[in-house]
């Protein structure tokens, strides 16, 4: 009889301590009971599925959905749909080295993962510029940037460029929200005057107050890997990364993805740099393909910075 008494404690104190714990990654993949904002009380969950392309992540102030998605006409192509609820992170730059923007560069999987990243995405390539990387006789402009409130270049081109990149600018605010323009609408102490924190130089703009830049068939000239990121309202966005040159996907324009973003519901979106430095990852792990790249293994190339939002110790390899 004793002995049962405590087999039924030891029962009774299991399943207190397993109401008590965080949620968890589990092996289904449906969303925990989240509470009337949708988000957890507590904890997090993780749930990732490569195989089926699902991805998961749910804290008390973040929460994460990625889709892959495939089609095969009008030609082959593999794409990558985020969509991210935050009622307190915003995005920001995660670096290779702390301060370091334009210099020091590494695997997308290691810069994430040494910070921690919930979530990411490839930015401007500005450091491309700003070292001119690929083509040293060739001085070009960087662009209008801020990083972390500090006006890092002030020059850009004219307004109106068609060819890639045209500079137009992403400026991101403290309350979430997110500003596109064309590269000379404000100048960069302008953009610090209006509170942005991280100003990005790429474009074109893609989506504006809903309506499309009438300019983007101009740049659709060829399919590509490339990387865009949307605004439903402030605290809600849709990232779509697509894959492109190699056999299962030949890339997308940005008129594709200009539709697929308004499609979910955005009002706002711009494109980030593409090619071999498009990609996406989730808790440190790149999990997209990139065609093409100089690694094998189908990874993105070495940046000293990266778009990311949400930190979590769940992530391997970060040490807070």
């Amino acid at each position: 009889m004793a002995g049962r008494k405590t087999v039924l404690l030891l029962l009774l104190l299991l399943l207190t301590m397993a109401a008590a714990a965080p949620a968890r990654a589990g092996e289904a993949g449906d969303w925990p009971e989240l509470n009337a904002e949708g988000y957890l009380d507590e904890g997090e969950f993780v749930y990732e599925d490569p195989e089926n392309g699902i991805w998961r992540y749910c804290s008390e102030t973040l929460k994460v959905e990625i889709l892959k998605k495939t089609e095969t006409k009008p030609a082959k192509l593999i794409w990558y749909e985020a969509e991210i609820w935050s009622r307190k992170e915003i995005f920001g730059f995660v670096t290779n080295e702390p301060g370091k923007h334009f210099q020091s560069a590494d695997w997308p999987t290691k810069v994430c993962s040494k910070n921690g990243a919930v979530f990411a995405i490839n930015g401007d390539y500005a450091s491309n510029r700003w070292n001119n990387i690929h083509y040293p006789k060739q001085r070009y402009k960087v662009g209008i940037l801020l990083r972390d409130g500090e006006i890092m270049s002030r020059e850009t081109k004219k307004s109106g460029g068609t060819s890639f990149p045209n500079l137009d600018t992403l400026a991101i605010y403290p309350d979430g929200n997110l500003e596109v323009h064309e590269s000379r609408d404000l100048t960069a102490e302008e953009y610090q005057e209006k509170g942005a924190i991280d100003v990005l130089a790429f474009g074109p703009w893609m989506i504006r107050d809903g309506e499309f830049n009438p300019h983007l068939p101009k740049f659709d000239g060829y399919k590509a890997p490339r990387t865009c990121l949307g605004m439903i309202e402030p605290g809600h966005y849709i990232a779509i990364m697509a894959e492109g040159r190699h056999k299962q996907s030949k890339g997308a324009t940005l008129t594709q993805l200009a539709e697929k973003l308004a499609d979910r519901g955005c009002t706002l979106a711009f494109n980030m740099d593409g090619g071999e430095t498009s990609c996406m990852l989730f808790m440190g792990k790149q999990i997209n393909k990139v065609g093409n790249a100089s690694s094998k293994k189908g990874y993105a190339r070495k940046e000293p910075e990266f778009l990311a939002i949400g930190t979590s110790t769940l992530v391997e390899g970060y040490e807070p």
